[in-house]
C-alpha cells in the first residue's frame, strides 16, 4: 500500500518531524477505521510506504506507544498494532475468560504443553504435598483480542483431579474445576512482582528480551483449606497496571488493567 493510497488527505511525511509523523500515523488510523487491537503494519512498511527512514518512523512509534496508542509486539506475527483497550482484573479470582468476557474482549489461549511429575520443593511447599507426590503441570499462552497479554504456568495435584489432562484446558481453568470436579474455592494469596522477559518468555509474548513483566504466583486453596493450584503468570507490562486497594477491615484487594 502506498502513502496515496493509506489517504489522499494526508500530509507528505517527506522531511517531516517526528511530531507531524505521529499526526500522519493518526490520520491513517482513523482513515481506515481501526480498532482497538487491529494491525495497523510494521515499522518497515510504515518506512517504505511513507518514504522515510526506518530511524524517523520508530520515534514516531515511541512517542505513540508512550501515549497508549499503540502497541508493538515482535516475532513472525508481531507489528504494529491500536492500543487494546485496559483490560481489568480483579479479586477474589476468577478465570480469565470470565473478566475479559465481562469487558467485551475475546479470550484465546494456546496450550503449550501438558505433563505429569514430581513438585519442585517451593511447589511442594505451596500445595502442602510430600516431594514424592505427583503433580499435573499445564503450560498456556494467554491471549486477549488474538494479541498475547500472559504466559501461564500451573499446577495441580494429582490425586484431587484424576483424569485432568484429557479435559478441554483452553478455557477458563478454574470453571473446568468446578463443573467437573465440584471444587469450591476458598482464600487465594497472590504475590505481586516485576521481572524482565527472558529470551524464550519474550518470544512467546512477542516483547523485547529484557522487557518489563509483572509476575504474579498464586496459591489457591479449596474452602476446607487445602491447597490445590499453584501457579505463575507473567504479564506483559505494556498491557497490564496493578491496584491495590484495602477494604477498611485489612483484607485487600488487587486490580490489574
Amino acid at each position: 500500500m502506498t502513502s496515496n493510497e493509506m489517504g489522499s488527505d494526508l500530509p507528505d511525511p517527506k522531511g517531516t518531524s517526528a511530531e507531524e509523523l505521529v499526526s500522519t500515523i493518526r490520520s491513517i488510523i482513523t482513515e481506515r477505521s481501526l480498532q482497538p487491537g487491529e494491525r495497523l503494519g510494521a515499522e518497515r512498511e510504515l518506512s517504505d510506504n511513507l518514504g522515510v527512514s526506518r530511524w524517523a518512523i520508530r520515534k514516531a512509534l515511541e512517542q505513540l506507544e508512550n501515549n497508549n496508542e499503540i502497541l508493538r509486539t515482535h516475532g513472525r506475527s508481531g507489528g504494529i498494532f491500536v492500543a487494546p483497550k485496559k483490560l481489568l482484573r480483579t479479586s477474589p479470582v476468577v478465570g480469565l475468560p470470565q473478566y475479559l468476557r465481562a469487558q467485551g474482549v475475546e479470550s484465546g489461549s494456546t496450550i503449550l504443553g501438558t505433563r505429569v511429575g514430581r513438585p519442585d520443593d517451593e511447589a511442594a511447599n505451596q500445595l502442602s504435598l510430600e516431594s514424592d507426590a505427583w503433580v499435573f503441570h499445564i503450560d498456556r499462552l494467554r491471549l486477549a483480542d488474538g494479541l498475547p497479554l500472559a504466559l501461564e504456568t500451573a499446577r495441580f495435584p494429582c490425586d484431587l483431579f484424576p483424569g485432568l489432562l484429557e479435559k478441554p484446558l483452553k478455557g477458563s481453568l478454574y470453571e473446568l474445576l468446578e463443573t467437573e470436579y465440584n471444587v469450591h474455592r476458598g482464600i487465594a494469596v497472590e504475590t505481586i512482582t516485576a521481572t524482565a522477559a527472558s529470551r524464550e518468555v519474550a518470544g512467546l509474548l512477542q516483547v523485547s528480551v529484557g522487557a518489563p513483566l509483572i509476575s504474579i504466583t498464586r496459591t489457591t486453596c479449596l474452602d476446607s483449606g487445602r491447597p490445590f493450584e499453584y501457579s505463575n503468570e507473567l504479564y506483559r507490562a505494556d498491557r497490564t497496571s496493578i491496584t491495590v486497594r484495602n477494604d477498611g477491615e485489612g483484607a485487600y484487594t488487587t486490580v490489574a488493567s
